[in-house]
């Protein structure tokens, strides 16, 4: 065969190597080691609140593993978590849970015992500020004085409570505000007067901080009359 010809069939023998590699059946990955989730229903609490943490274990052994939470609530989050001092385990299936009332804005992890042990993505639970509403009239006469008054936890000395009415949009608009004041380690307390002069649906909001969320009261219904 001329040399021209065996150099044309090298090359194209050549050619065709990578593609007859690409062809094998790439080798499968190794078994992945333990993993576990984690949960938090609700995500978004009121102060003292009760939420649930909850998860799955997978991977190896997943039954009766030790589950150990853990818990950051100083900024930034995820840099400094310390046990929440309490553990459980896991079922046959491999889920766990907590039930646990957080007091301010926590970002929680869990670490399960398995060989080798393994944590789950962060999880931040947020905590709403408390807010309570009296009225000392819900069904006034027009043009009178209506006394809104409540606590609120935890103790929020000097923020503002904003008494906010609910528009014909439905948005909530600030009509009056006042300035919480002390009542004690445990709460501040709110009360202001206001003048109305027709029906509506109101509610008192407590602007959050870097511990706490916003609070809302609940709706309370004023029904005037002529």
């Amino acid at each position: 065969m001329p040399m021209k010809a065996l150099i044309s069939a090298a090359a194209l023998a050549l050619a065709f190597v990578p593609a007859a590699a690409a062809q094998k059946p790439a080798p499968k990955p190794p078994k992945g080691g333990a993993a576990i989730t984690l949960d938090a229903k609700p995500a978004i609490v009121v102060y003292a609140s009760p939420t649930t943490l909850s998860g799955r274990l997978s991977g190896g052994t997943i039954a009766g593993v030790t589950v150990r939470l853990e818990q950051d609530s100083s900024r930034p989050y995820g840099d400094s978590y310390q046990s929440a001092g309490v553990t459980t385990t896991t079922a046959n299936n491999g889920a766990y849970s907590f039930t646990l009332k957080p007091l301010l804005k926590t970002q929680y992890r869990v670490v399960a015992q398995a060989s080798p042990g393994v944590s789950s993505p962060p999880k931040l639970v947020l905590v709403r500020m408390l807010v309570g509403l009296k009225l000392s009239d819900s069904t006034p006469r027009r043009g009178s004085l209506v006394r809104f008054s409540g606590s609120v936890f935890p103790a929020h000395d000097g923020r503002l409570a904003l008494i906010q009415k609910r528009s014909s949009t439905g948005r909530f608009v600030t009509v009056a505000r006042t300035a919480l004041r002390d009542a004690g380690d445990a709460r501040s307390s709110y009360s202001r007067r206001l003048r109305v002069s027709s029906d509506g649906v109101y509610r008192v909001k407590v602007s959050g901080d870097s511990d706490h969320a916003n609070g809302f009261s609940r709706l309370r219904t004023l029904n005037v009359g002529g």
